[in-house]
C-alpha cells in the first residue's frame, strides 16, 4: 500500500473578498477554505485509497486557526490531517522546507497547480527538490497496482511530487455520516523545531496556468 500525502493549503473564500470603496485596498471577510484547486489533489488520492491502493494524509502550514477548515478532509475520507503550526507567515521557500522534513516517508505526494487567491503555485515543485524526487505538472490520473504507480502519459514512476490538473475529476462532497464521523477526530498539530532556510528572492514560474 502506497501513502500518499496531500499538500492542503488554506485560503480566504474568494466569494469573501472585497474591494474597497476608493478600489485601493483588497480585504478579507473570516471565511476561509481549503484551496479549490487542492481539492482535485484530494480527490485524486482518495479515489486511490477508495480501490485499497493507499493510505492518505493531508498537510498544511499555517496557523492554529486552520484546523477548523481542515477537519473536513477527514469527512472527505483522510485518513490523516496534519497541521505543522507557524507563528509568522513563511513564503513558498520556507514552506516546502518545513513540508519536505515532515513527509520524508511518503511514496507519493500531491498537490494543487496552484493557489486561486495569489494564483502562484510554487510549492509541490520545491517540495520535490527537497525530497530528490521527480517532479510531473498537471497529472490527470493515476494507477496502483502492488508497488507499481503508473502515471497517466507518463508511465512508471516509482515515488514522485505532482500537480493535478483542475477538472481532472470532479471532487467529491462529504456525506453526513462522515460529517458526524470526522467531528470525533482530531488534527494533529505539530511544530517545526529546525532551522528555517532564507525567504527565496526567486519565483518558480513553470508551474502558472
Amino acid at each position: 500500500m502506497k501513502k500518499i500525502v496531500v499538500l492542503i493549503k488554506e485560503v480566504p473564500d474568494p466569494k469573501g473578498l472585497g474591494v474597497s470603496k476608493s478600489k485601493a485596498q483588497i480585504f478579507e471577510r473570516e471565511k476561509r477554505i481549503i484551496n479549490p484547486n487542492d481539492r482535485f489533489a484530494i480527490e485524486l488520492a482518495l479515489k486511490l485509497k477508495d480501490q485499497g491502493e493507499a493510505e492518505v494524509s493531508a498537510i498544511s502550514v499555517g496557523r492554529k486557526e486552520s484546523v477548523t477548515t481542515l477537519k473536513e478532509l477527514y469527512a472527505l475520507g483522510a485518513d490523516n490531517v496534519i497541521l505543522v503550526e507557524t507563528e509568522n507567515e513563511l513564503d513558498s521557500n520556507q514552506v516546502a522546507h518545513v513540508i519536505a522534513e515532515k513527509i520524508k516517508d511518503a511514496d507519493i505526494v500531491l498537490g494543487g497547480s496552484f493557489s486561486v487567491v495569489h494564483e502562484i503555485g510554487e510549492v509541490p515543485q520545491r517540495v520535490a527538490a527537497a525530497l530528490g524526487k521527480p517532479f510531473f505538472g498537471d497529472i490527470e490520473d493515476l494507477e496502483i497496482k502492488g508497488d507499481v504507480v503508473k502515471i497517466a502519459g507518463v508511465g512508471e514512476v516509482a515515488s514522485f511530487v505532482a500537480t493535478v490538473k483542475p477538472g481532472s475529476n470532479k471532487p467529491r462532497r462529504p456525506s453526513a455520516k462522515m460529517i458526524i464521523l470526522s467531528r470525533k477526530k482530531e488534527v494533529k498539530i505539530e511544530k517545526f523545531e529546525g532551522e528555517l532556510p532564507s525567504p527565496s528572492k526567486t519565483r518558480i514560474a513553470t508551474e502558472l496556468p
